[in-house]
């Protein structure tokens, strides 16, 4: 055939010439995490109307147990591999050895005692699908470090499209299996499919090192150097992620912990939007610079993040002021009084827009405790301020102590910052200028809303 009359396209040449509008892969991150925002908007939608609060207050103790187990064990293996100078396939096949080990331990911890973990949310139901998800701890540990390396070699585009299409195959799945199951085990099977899709997919699309069982001494002793401070921190990560749930799950029906968690998806949606975008862009970059010329460090800090940050905390500010609104008009009257958690829950996005940035360049910059020590400082907030506010107030008041942990924490990075050089205070001031922006026009669409119904301009809905 003569080259003027084929009708395929070259997809090399083609991805040649789309490549350079990518960039370093920020851009395409953000579009594809705004269209997923998008997306899971409409498969909240759908699923509401198909699943009562119920099934996803079920959903939630079982993601609970899940991460409390994985958190008791966490090692730090996504920072330890983007941050290690070589990276050499020895120790990524040491580290892949004892992550595979350790979720082994896990999985079975997770399957015998799914009765003990039931019982202590006082939801003995729950017990099935407590053991059906010890399955994703062993996926988990099957799937290869392709993932991780890929993340330190920059390979933000890859893995941000292989993120989107599991996200597209995940909410197909858990939406027909709503459709004809009516109850939790739709989401608990969804999740099932996607860690095989992890697992698969860390195989093909995107190849690290041969997998190899392998238990290098020299390795193991530098990760345990690393992770001895990463360990408690992840324990006391524990009780700040998880006392919520708890005292909802205790003290509450079970569809207002299903309320409780919609407006944490809700949240969650921009809080994976910082941590994607940091870990995945901000954070090899900034490693690499400290790698190679750390003396441009504080040139980078704020400079390589500065638009996506604002137009997070845009955001995140307008969530918080219309929060009461958004809840309104996408969900039925089942979920009414979702928008008070919604708001709250958003003030951990905004104050991670600061915080978690400044805490992975100085793990970066060889300050690897200083993760411990904020979780210690975080900690004390919540020792401190919960039990006054439950005795005062009530059990709601410590979701919202809860929810100022990350607020409270913000001066603490800012000192380490200006110690390190890397303080700019202005940029800081303007980060929650624009979110008070954001606030100020969510507050008032949700106030001018509800003038309109009061005034019988608009029905009440």
């Amino acid at each position: 055939m003569e080259p003027g009359l084929s009708a395929v396209p070259d997809p090399i040449r083609l991805v040649s010439r789309v490549r350079p509008y990518l960039g370093d892969g920020s851009s395409l991150l953000i579009i594809l995490q705004a269209a997923t925002s998008i997306l899971r908007l409409g498969s909240n939608l759908i699923l509401t109307r198909l699943l009562v609060p119920e099934a996803f207050g079920v959903v939630a103790i079982v993601v609970s147990i899940w991460y409390v187990l994985v958190m008791l064990s966490d090692l730090g293996l996504r920072a330890y591999v983007t941050r290690h100078p070589t990276a050499s396939d020895e120790l990524v096949q040491t580290v892949w050895t004892i992550r595979f080990i350790r979720n082994i331990f896990l999985a079975t911890i997770m399957f015998v005692g799914a009765d003990f973990f039931a019982n202590i949310y006082s939801a003995p139901e729950v017990s099935p699908a407590i053991r059906m998800a010890s399955a994703f701890i062993l996926i988990e540990g099957l799937t290869s470090l392709g993932f991780l390396t890929n993340e330190r070699a920059r390979r933000v585009i890859r893995l941000t499209l292989i993120d989107f299409v599991k996200f597209l195959f995940a909410t197909t799945v858990t939406i027909i299996a709503a459709y004809f199951l009516r109850n939790f085990w739709a989401i608990i099977i969804s999740m099932f499919v996607s860690s095989v899709f992890t697992l698969v997919v860390s195989y093909t699309l995107v190849k690290g090192p041969p997998i190899r069982f392998r238990l290098d001494r020299e390795h193991v002793l530098d990760l345990w150097r690393f992770c001895r401070f990463v360990i408690p921190a992840s324990m006391i990560s524990i009780v700040l992620t998880q006392t919520d749930k708890f005292f909802l799950a205790k003290f509450f029906p079970l569809a207002e912990l299903g309320k409780y968690m919609l407006a944490s998806a809700l949240a969650m949606t921009i809080l994976t939007v910082i941590g994607e975008y940091v870990m995945r862009v901000f954070y090899p970059r900034f490693a690499q610079v400290v790698r190679e010329a750390p003396e441009k460090a504080a040139d980078v800090f704020y400079a390589s993040r500065r638009q996506v940050t604002l137009l997070l905390a845009f955001g995140a500010g307008g969530v918080i002021g219309g929060a009461e609104l958004i809840i309104r008009i996408l969900f039925n009257d089942n979920y009414l009084g979702a928008g008070f958690y919604l708001a709250i829950l958003c003030l951990q996005p905004l104050a991670r827009l600061s915080s978690v940035p400044a805490e992975q360049a100085l793990v970066a910059m060889g300050f690897i405790r200083i993760t411990l020590v904020a979780n210690i400082l975080r900690l004390a907030w919540v020792l401190g301020a919960a039990p006054i506010a439950y005795f005062q107030i009530g059990p709601l008041a410590v979701i919202v102590v809860m929810s100022l942990t990350e607020v409270v924490l913000l001066p603490f990075f800012w000192w380490h910052l200006h110690r390190r050089g890397l303080l700019k205070v202005s940029e800081e001031l303007f980060i929650f200028g624009v979110a008070a922006v954001g606030y100020l026009i969510g507050f008032g669409g949700n106030w001018a809303v509800h003038a309109a119904i009061n005034a019988g301009l608009i029905p009440a809905f």
